[in-house]
């Protein structure tokens, strides 16, 4: 997943992806730059777009408690767990998995 908006970290992004792996691009990155796509093509790259949509009616059902989001927290690892939080949100089905410093 890359998420930074930055043009480092989307090169980044499609370095580290595994091969027929999936890239998810949670931002959008503003100023211009070039970017090869050859390797998201030999590599069966699946490459996802997410936008996060409009904030002030999720902020505002937040607020209203409209939407429960407790349920959906897996798991809560100190921040010095990084690491196993990091994998236990990669693995198949997870749900929403939380650093706490």
């Amino acid at each position: 997943m890359e998420a930074t908006g930055s043009t480092s970290g989307l090169k980044l992004a499609v370095s580290a992806v595994r091969p027929r792996g999936t890239l998810v691009l949670k931002s959008t990155v503003a100023e211009e730059h070039a970017l090869s796509l050859a390797p998201l093509v030999i590599n069966e790259v699946t490459v996802i777009g997410s936008r996060c949509g409009l904030f002030p009616p999720a902020l505002r059902a937040l607020t209203q408690r409209d939407v429960a989001v407790t349920p959906l927290i897996e798991k809560i690892y100190p921040l010095a767990e990084g690491m196993d939080a990091v994998a236990h949100a990669g693995r198949r089905g997870a749900l929403k998995v939380l650093l706490r410093h």
